[in-house]
């Protein structure tokens, strides 16, 4: 039959991985009992990943809606871990920055966060691995780099 549909195709496959990797990490945040939810700890690490920078981007970088970001945001602000400003570009917008209380639980999240990729690579050997972590940063640039020529149009219209 020509229109079954293969569960080990990539595209399941990458999913699967990432849906089973993030529980991983979510369960590694949850033992570490840290003063943030799994869910904050991901957009703390989104944040510091990208620094300071626009809260609709980051919601797109999150996968999430930017409605739905704020509750986060909303928390983390409480808790002293970030701040928002106004974009002096566009007063409508805002700019979220980490505050420096925020480095001791973002330690804390690398921590769970190497637990995590520990779980994730048992088995597998470090050349393996590494080579699975080259070819995944090339798929990710594959995947990026019209994304990122059409944020540059944009921004230069």
């Amino acid at each position: 039959m020509r229109d079954k549909i293969n569960p080990d195709s990539f595209g399941f496959l990458i999913n699967d991985i990432a849906r089973l990797s993030r529980a991983v990490f979510e369960a590694e945040i949850e033992a570490a009992h840290l003063s943030v939810t799994a869910a904050e700890a991901r957009v703390m690490a989104h944040m510091a990943r990208c620094g300071a920078t626009r809260q609709h981007l980051l919601a797109e970088r999150l996968g999430m809606t930017p409605m739905s970001l704020t509750g986060f945001l909303d928390r983390l602000e409480a808790a002293g871990l970030i701040v928002r400003t106004a974009d002096l570009r566009d007063r409508r917008a805002k700019i979220v920055t980490l505050t420096p209380k925020a480095s001791d639980v973002l330690a804390q999240i690398a921590q769970a966060g190497a637990r995590a990729e520990q779980t994730l690579s048992d088995g597998i050997s470090p050349d393996d691995w590494e080579n699975f972590h080259r070819i995944a940063l090339q798929l990710r640039c594959n995947l990026s780099a019209p994304r990122v020529q059409t944020a540059k149009a944009e921004d230069a219209a």
